[in-house]
């Protein structure tokens, strides 16, 4: 829009971008409509204001707000210096106060101060700084001012008034332009001491003009000296003075000068107003309207909240802000019981935006920016923010602000949603509260937005989302549905350009906040802007579907007697479209397919079409508010394994809106269910009441074994009986629980069908699991069933000392009788198997019967090993210190056991002990005092530990016995003490008694000896011996051949002394 002429007001500007930013209030259907750009062209600077205008129901367009733009700025603190001396002549002086008064009439209208100072000899200030309101007191206190004459200092007049007169204390404003106007001939008396007047005036920012008069320019030192006065360049701040024509072309240029160097900010002074663009976004509030002033204080932004009359309320700026953080860019109002807020934002605070929720009673404000590690620079997060009230209660539920320029990996752009708590606005800035569209290079998603009525009769409020840069420019509208406290994070419908038309350009840039009739269908209308074209986007009429599904017969029968035929069954499907949001006809396509036995998979499901086939889709053409059905046959099994949970059929269908004679295609609510689960129940006989109430009882024991014996048994068998004393059972199962360390093994089945399974405990902490189902899936009334459930016992296992066994019986029956006993739970104790195997070593000692001094040492020792598990226990050594009243010890003192503490004596059991060891040979704590040594250890297993027993044994305890000749066992015990409540020691026999070790001294015993017979007879003996070998010698020749073999030796060697030579001895 060029002009605003069409509103019936005067012209305001050429391309004041009227619409730009345009707002509808629904209560009074007013909308108003903003021009932000409109120009005002002042000389070296253009400003850009703005104004909106209001439009009511009937078509009467109300006064612009603000009533008029803003005049070119003039703000500005003037001092005039003039030249008083003797060397200006009166005429020339007249001249000077004609411009005076000249410039300062032409400043009147605009917030400038002057003052006014003479100089000759010594300075004179007229007045100090002051605004001039009218015509008339610019002539009295001009021409109050008289000609001083006198010598010309001009350097020290420039420095006094620098000093004195451009001071707060004399009106002078901070932060206004400072303008100094030295009207003089150019003939000073100290020029030497004008560069550092000069540079004084510089040092403090101070603009210097320096106007020559009368023969200024004739002398080439005058000329000079004005140059040194002005500031630089001197060309464009130096003027000479010829007559009245040619100071109004300076004063022109002067003001051209003041606002170029206002402009260019070269004093450091900042823009306040000048490009405010005010109404570049703009909202309904309850006292009419408020517009926004983005570029308001150097683009730091802010708003102002005007009457609808037109009167300015306030303003909020925030000064906190730097410059070029656009605050108002975009602006919505939050309402909530306790008041309302603006929510406002700054899209390029810090190259990264910010958003502000202001109370917009007492304007404080709460900050909202995503975090350090979430936010990113030029993402423009505030782009544009909307709020919604997704129920129509008059509060706001929901806040969206966009960041279209932020990037992901696979698209750009985003709108994150935040909820409003009181009057707190509390922002989640990572998912799932954030809305995305489809993946995109450059898409600029959120770019608009705009909270829509209840497109899909759901009773929640719709957003649309622009992405006016998808699709290569060609841009694409996204629709999110409200729902239940929120919007759903997956939009529901993308509009792209090429849809609407072909050749659109940025569909999407801009979204109409208000949605109308303008098709006259009763159904709201989306207007969407685009390069150059605006589309009107209809809404397509919502319907409701209502699946239904019969069956005949209604239900299965149960009392087959052929279990080989499977029943006959008929699905009749009804689809029945109504209506939800207004509209007169309307027709579609709906295809469908039911699944028969959902719940099941082949080959399990108990009912098909053909050959185990379950699934059966048509097509049916439906029109408003008629009811279309169809028919599917099926078969069912006769006799299922499981006759009492129903089968759920399941039915879906797709929707496919046709065209109406407007060329609307109705679209199916999102409430509505597509998929549908229809029952088909089985007959269950239990009486005229038709409910079974069943009376289970359940109850088990452990089967022989009163006690858990890890190591020694391998198996726990468990034997559960169940009764039903009620009626009917259906689906009865029997749920066994049993604790972490013992296995399943096998169920055995005593009475009854019965199928079990089970899973063992997988952590080591929870339970294991058996279920068993019982004459499935009938459990008649007055029947019971009973199984005998085995559990594995491993040798390792790590159980408590008592552990716990439950039994649940359960049913698919609705109602238990309440005499039923439908759990169990009983305990048993565990006891861990241990061995010892023991080791000892026989010693031997013998003594002569009848002396009782004698002693010999005596060793005997005893080996434990720990065979099965780790253990703390007693060794119990029990060995024989006493006979009668005779110690069978040398000393009983030296008797020790290492490692053992000695106890107490045991006495005898049997008093006549002389007959039994006479008899048995065996002395040990049966017949003689034992001395009890305990010896406390742990092993671990395979572990081992030896006892030794060392000692001198005496020999004054035999001769009682009265065996002369005998070999007695001198018999100690090693047996084992442990804890037996938690401890069974493994052995053969059935009773698991701890065996008694027997350490064995074998001691012989033998009577003195008398060798007086044995000598007499080894003498007797030896006689008889040497007589009997004598004879037998002689018997055999061996005394004659031995007496020849001497005669005739001696015969050769000569007769020997006393012999008669040539003797023959007989033979």
């Amino acid at each position: 829009i060029n002009s605003a002429a069409g509103f019936g007001y005067q012209v305001f500007a050429v391309n004041m971008s009227l619409g730009l930013s345009m707002k509808s209030d629904p209560t009074a259907q007013n909308t108003v409509v903003c021009g932000p750009t409109i120009p005002k062209d002042c000389r070296s600077i253009t400003m850009y204001n703005g104004v909106c205008f209001q439009m009511e129901s009937f078509k009467r367009i109300r006064p612009p707000i603000p009533s008029s733009i803003q005049e070119c700025r003039t703000q500005a603190d003037i001092a005039f210096l003039l030249d008083g001396s003797g060397s200006v002549d009166n005429t020339d002086f007249q001249t000077m106060k004609k411009f005076v008064k000249d410039l300062i009439e032409s400043f009147l209208s605009s917030d400038t101060q002057f003052s006014v100072s003479q100089f000759s000899t010594s300075p004179e200030v007229h007045f100090y700084f002051k605004k001039l309101s009218s015509s008339g007191s610019v002539e009295t206190d001009i021409n109050d001012i008289s000609q001083q004459e006198g010598a010309t200092y001009t350097a020290e007049a420039i420095t006094y008034v620098v000093n004195n007169v451009f001071t707060p204390q004399r009106g002078s404003r901070q932060n206004v332009k400072k303008v100094l106007i030295v009207i003089t001939d150019g003939q000073s008396h100290d020029r030497t001491d004008l560069g550092g007047a000069a540079q004084l005036a510089e040092s403090k920012n101070i603009v210097r003009f320096a106007i020559g008069v009368g023969n200024a320019f004739a002398n080439p030192d005058a000329k000079r000296e004005l140059r040194t006065i002005a500031s630089s360049p001197s060309n464009k701040h130096v003027f000479q003075v010829e007559n009245f024509d040619a100071l109004e072309v300076i004063r022109q240029n002067l003001q051209d000068k003041i606002f170029s160097i206002e402009g260019s900010q070269s004093s450091g002074e900042s823009l306040k107003m000048e490009m405010s663009q005010e109404g570049f976004s703009a909202v309904y509030v309850p006292e009419g309207i408020q517009t926004s002033i983005v570029g308001a204080n150097q683009w730091k932004g802010g708003y102002v909240q005007y009457t609808t009359g037109g009167q300015k309320v306030k303003t909020y700026e925030d000064v906190s802000l730097e410059p070029d953080s656009y605050l108002g860019y975009s602006m919505a109002i939050a309402k909530s019981w306790h008041g309302s807020l603006t929510v406002v934002g700054a899209p390029r605070y810090k190259h990264r935006g910010v958003v502000f929720a202001v109370n917009r009673e007492n304007l404080k404000n709460q900050k909202i920016e995503p975090f350090s590690s979430q936010y990113q620079t030029g993402a423009y997060f505030e782009a544009e923010v909307c709020t919604m009230d997704i129920n129509n209660d008059d509060i706001t539920d929901l806040i969206f602000i966009s960041a279209p320029m932020y990037m992901e990996p696979d698209r750009e752009g985003r709108v994150y949603v935040c909820r409003l708590t009181g009057l707190i606005v509390e922002c989640n800035f990572d998912d799932p509260l954030i809305l995305r569209g489809h993946a995109a290079v450059k898409g600029r998603f959120g770019s608009s937005l705009a909270v829509l009525p209840d497109l899909n009769s759901d009773g929640f409020m719709d957003l649309a989302v622009g992405a006016p840069l998808e699709n290569n420019g060609e841009g694409s509208v996204y629709i999110f549905n409200g729902e239940g406290g929120g919007i759903s994070p997956t939009y529901s419908q993308r509009i792209t350009g090429s849809e609407v038309q072909s050749g659109l350009k940025f569909f999407g840039v801009s979204i109409s906040q208000s949605s109308f009739d303008q098709s006259g269908d009763e159904l709201p209308d989306l207007a969407v802007g685009s390069k150059g074209r605006v589309a009107l986007l209809r809404s397509r009429p919502i319907v409701m579907v209502r699946a239904e599904v019969s069956f005949s017969p209604n239900k299965i029968p149960t009392q087959n007697v052929d279990c080989s035929k499977p029943l006959e069954n008929t699905a009749e499907i009804c689809l029945t479209m109504s209506r939800v949001s207004t509209v007169g006809t309307a027709r579609a396509r709906i295809d469908y397919t039911i699944t028969l036995d959902a719940t099941r998979k082949p080959p399990n499901n108990r009912a098909y079409i053909s050959g185990k086939q379950r699934e059966q889709s048509g097509s049916v053409t439906v029109d408003l508010g008629i009811k279309k059905c169809s028919p599917v046959k099926f078969l069912i099994e006769a006799c299922p394994e499981d006759a009492l949970n129903q089968l759920s059929n399941e039915l879906k269908f797709t929707f496919d809106g046709s065209a109406s004679n407007t060329n609307l295609r109705p679209s199916l609510a999102p409430q509505a269910q597509t998929t549908t689960i229809h029952p088909l129940g089985f007959e269950i006989n239990c009486g005229t009441d038709n409910k079974c109430v069943d009376n289970l009882k359940v109850d088990f024991n452990f089967t022989r074994s009163s006690e858990v014996k890890v190591g020694i048994e391998e198996l726990l068998n468990v034997t559960v009986t169940v009764e039903n004393r009620g009626e009917n059972s259906y689906n009865s199962r029997v749920i066994l629980t049993y604790p972490a360390g013992l296995s399943y093994r096998k169920f055995t089945g005593q009475q009854g069908r019965i199928e079990c399974n089970s899973l063992d405990s997988e952590d080591g902490l929870s339970q294991g699991r058996t279920d068993c189902t019982i004459d499935k899936p009938i459990f008649k009334s007055k029947t019971g069933a009973s199984l005998i459930v085995s559990y594995g016992i491993e040798t390792n296992s790590q159980l408590e000392r008592k552990i716990f066994v439950t039994a649940n019986a359960t049913s698919g029956n609705q109602e238990h009788a309440p005499t039923s006993e439908l759990y169990k739970k009983k305990s048993i104790d565990v006891k861990y198997s241990i061995f010892m195997t023991f080791e000892s070593s026989l010693s031997y000692n013998n003594f002569t019967f009848g002396k009782n001094d004698l002693k010999k040492p005596v060793q005997k020792s005893v080996k434990v090993t720990n065979d099965i598990r780790a253990l703390n226990f007693t060794v119990v050594i029990r060995v024989p210190v006493r006979l009668g009243e005779k110690d069978i010890w040398v000393d009983l003192s030296s008797l020790q056991i290492p490692d053992c503490q000695k106890g107490d004596d045991e006495e005898p059991s049997v008093r006549d002990f002389v007959t039994k060891i006479q008899k048995d040979k065996v002395v040990d704590c049966s017949v003689a005092t034992c001395r009890v040594f305990k010896c406390n250890t742990f092993l671990e297993r395979l572990q081992s530990t030896t006892y030794k027993i060392s000692a001198n044994i005496s020999s004054r305890w035999i001769q009682q016995i009265g065996l002369q000749s005998a070999k007695y066992l001198l018999t100690s015990t090693a047996s084992l003490e442990y804890d037996k409540t938690q401890y069974i020691y493994f052995s053969t026999g059935s009773d698991n008694s701890t065996p008694v070790r027997k350490i064995e001294a074998e001691v012989e015993v033998y009577p003195e000896p008398d060798f007086t017979k044995e000598i007499v007879g080894g003498c007797l003996g030896g006689l008889a011996f040497l007589a009997l070998l004598t004879a037998g010698l002689y018997k055999a020749g061996f005394f004659k051949s031995k007496y020849k073999q001497m005669i005739n030796e001696n015969a050769a060697d000569g007769p020997s002394p006393g012999t008669d030579a040539g003797t023959t001895l007989p033979e």
